[in-house]
């Protein structure tokens, strides 16, 4: 039983694979964004939810950043989550110190590192580290994150920005900058295009959940659309309990 729910598991991270776009602008509005739940198998049932990674902070832009602004956004969306200004210090000195980009593993062992599981656990689901030299993509990142890379937006103004967001999507960061100059002023049209934006995205979180009889495996996976096919684009692979 515990083999063939394995096997369900491998099936379902291909399948939920083949959902994810592999061009264009990606969405919260796109169906590789809709929670699945007990889709029925054989003698069991498949769940799953997919997440797009570059929608979350990038811990790599932490590296290589001259005016310490991406140090600054870090800051402020860590401790808007708990954690403290020395967990932070910390956290931000092993990133000065890594000789290459972080791999997606980085948030699992940096938790360890600040010691604060709690906090860590609510800035988890909003991090992420892929190659410093790809956008966030703007259609995907959650207020939080957009509250620290613009923090002079106030509160009233990153509302009007959330919610053009969840209502239209963009289709490029020129565009909502263009919205923004005519609604918001040019302040916040400049903070927007400072920053590494785009919409397109490769790398996606999955949490997949396999149940066989009374037997229940969950796995989380990450995956890079633009890699090869089947078990190579899978990044990173946790059982979870």
């Amino acid at each position: 039983a515990g083999d063939q729910a394995a096997l369900y598991l491998d099936a379902g991270v291909e399948e939920v694979r083949r959902l994810l776009p592999e061009r264009g602008e990606v969405h919260r509005r796109q169906d590789w964004a809709r929670p699945r739940d007990a889709v029925p198998l054989d003698r069991g049932s498949l769940s799953w939810r997919a997440t797009d990674l570059q929608g979350r902070f990038n811990l790599n832009l932490l590296r290589g950043d001259p005016d310490q602004s991406y140090q600054a956004a870090f800051r402020r969306l860590a401790a808007a989550q708990g954690l403290s200004e020395a967990a932070q210090t910390r956290v931000l000195a092993d990133i000065a110190a890594a000789t290459q980009d972080l791999l997606p593993s980085a948030p699992l062992l940096l938790g360890a590192l600040a010691d604060e599981p709690e906090a860590w656990a609510a800035l988890d689901p909003l991090i992420a580290a892929w190659p410093g030299s790809e956008a966030m993509n703007v259609n995907t990142l959650p207020p939080p994150v957009l509250a620290a890379l613009m923090p002079d937006l106030g509160g009233s103004g990153l509302d009007l920005l959330v919610r053009r967001l969840e209502s239209e999507p963009v289709p490029s960061p020129e565009v909502l900058a263009v919205w923004l100059r005519q609604r918001l002023g040019e302040p916040a049209a400049t903070a927007l295009e400072s920053l590494r934006l785009g919409v397109t995205s490769r790398r996606f979180a999955l949490e997949v959940e396999a149940r066989l009889d009374s037997l229940v495996l969950r796995r989380s996976v990450v995956v890079d659309t633009g890699g090869a096919a089947g078990p190579g684009a899978v990044l990173m692979s946790v059982p979870r309990p």
